[in-house]
């Protein structure tokens, strides 16, 4: 880690990227590692007005709708990363690919099919119970409406 990356838990900021000044990075940081907009201004011994302020300035530099939104693009960008060992990182990578299914299409233009499955007739609790007399359609659980 050099002067110019700083850590929280296991996401690791680039202070020096080129989309977002030092600060908004530093809270945006904040954000990764779950903190309020309070506790980050708590940390930083700012009021909470100039944490939210921050990320509203970030959201506009950034062109995002939402806060979760925000912490895709800062992911995205490479703006913050996560710090984890290459020994974790395999171990998960072998996870994933031992728990996903290989799915083979031979022919990527041929759409795949879909099973669709109609029922064949009306459930059983909205049936009518004696049409003969007139009655409306009850529920099994419901006494007769004359």
């Amino acid at each position: 880690m050099d002067g110019n990356t700083i850590t929280d838990g296991t996401w690791e900021a680039h202070l020096d990227n080129p989309y977002l000044a030092p600060r908004e990075t530093l809270y945006c940081l904040g954000l990764l590692s779950g903190k309020t907009d309070k506790s980050i201004a708590r940390d930083h011994e700012i009021e909470p007005r100039s944490v939210s302020s921050r990320i509203k300035n970030v959201h506009y530099k950034l062109n995002t709708a939402n806060r979760a939104h925000l912490v895709a693009e800062l992911i995205r960008l490479k703006i913050v990363t996560l710090n984890i060992s290459p020994v974790v990182m395999m171990l998960m990578a072998a996870f994933l690919v031992n728990s996903v299914s290989m799915v083979v299409n031979d022919n990527p233009d041929k759409p795949r099919q879909v099973r669709i499955v109609q029922r064949t007739g009306r459930r059983p609790e909205y049936l009518p119970l004696d049409n003969s007399k007139g009655d409306e359609l009850c529920m099994k659980t419901q006494m007769y409406t004359s």
